[in-house]
């Protein structure tokens, strides 16, 4: 190494260690603990646990009511079959190919017979 490049590189440490120390400075600052931080982080953390709580326990209750709800469905369906009722059937219910109803046919209104015709009719002439 020769004596311009050992310059250089003494420059560059000596550099670096002055902004080392500008560091240093600032980092105190960055550091400190902001107390009405910490106080909003902890009342958070037991709003968040309250929160989790509650959540579970509405958990606990959805389940309950879906058994009782399928409890008294049952129930009625036993009843309904026991009265020879059948269950309604949902207007979204698809239906077989066959299923389908026959559209219904509207009479034909008669035309009027034109000046020196006979009138038409269904029935054959005999």
């Amino acid at each position: 190494m020769d004596t311009a490049e050992a310059a250089e590189a003494s420059q560059r440490v000596t550099k670096w260690i002055e902004e080392t120390r500008q560091l240093f400075t600032l980092l105190p600052g960055l550091v400190v603990t902001d107390t009405q931080v910490n106080e909003r982080v902890g009342v958070i953390e037991k709003e968040v646990e309250r929160l989790r709580k509650e959540v579970d326990d509405l958990k606990k209750e959805n389940h309950h009511l879906r058994g009782e709800r399928d409890e008294i469905a049952q129930a009625m369906s036993q009843i309904a079959h026991r009265l020879g009722w059948l269950p309604r059937k949902s207007p979204f219910e698809r239906t077989l190919a066959g299923d389908h109803p026959k559209p219904v046919e509207h009479p034909k209104v008669a035309e009027h017979p034109k000046a020196g015709e006979a009138p038409k009719t269904d029935q054959p002439k005999a």
